[in-house]
């Protein structure tokens, strides 16, 4: 499915989306607070983002994020199950050059949306590291509320969520 707002086009991810997106995941600080993702080759990120794509969509959901004005590529955004849990996780992932614009807000208010009012979801995650201060602000700018400190792959995270 397709969403849209004033600057942004949200769109399923396609083949034709992944070299961008692994330009992106090179760039320094990508993943800095993403400790799983830290340091990995293209073929990891690769093979990520093909399993990403050959996924069933009710369960992973994985969209590109563009201006709508030129169509040039910002980030992407995601509403999927976190790792081994059942918290449907909000998330997303902006090109360094984009990054204080408003653009993860605004993917972010899209895709809050969706899983509400479309996916019908009752409850919405975000996961994110304990010094991923940018993320918390979104996620509390949104309603999402604090609801418990957790270790995922060894690493310690916030767990806010938004209830319907």
């Amino acid at each position: 499915m397709k969403l849209s707002s004033g600057r942004i086009l949200i769109c399923p991810l396609s083949k034709r989306d992944i070299p961008q997106i692994l330009e992106m995941y090179l760039e320094i600080d990508a993943f800095k607070y993403v400790k799983p993702f830290q340091n990995k080759s293209s073929e990891f990120y690769f093979d990520f983002l093909n399993k990403k794509l050959n996924s069933d969509t009710k369960e992973v959901e994985l969209w590109t994020v563009r201006k709508k004005e030129d169509n040039t590529f910002i980030g992407t955004a995601n509403l999927s199950q976190f790792a081994s849990t059942s918290m449907i996780q909000i998330g997303c992932h902006i090109k360094k050059n984009n990054w204080s614009k408003g653009y993860a807000s605004e993917t972010l208010t899209e895709i809050l949306t969706y899983g509400t009012e479309i996916k019908k979801l009752n409850e919405i995650f975000g996961v994110f590291e304990l010094n991923n201060i940018a993320s918390k602000k979104i996620l509390e700018k949104l309603n999402f509320k604090f609801s418990e400190n957790k270790i995922f792959f060894e690493t310690e995270v916030n767990v806010y969520k938004y209830s319907v």
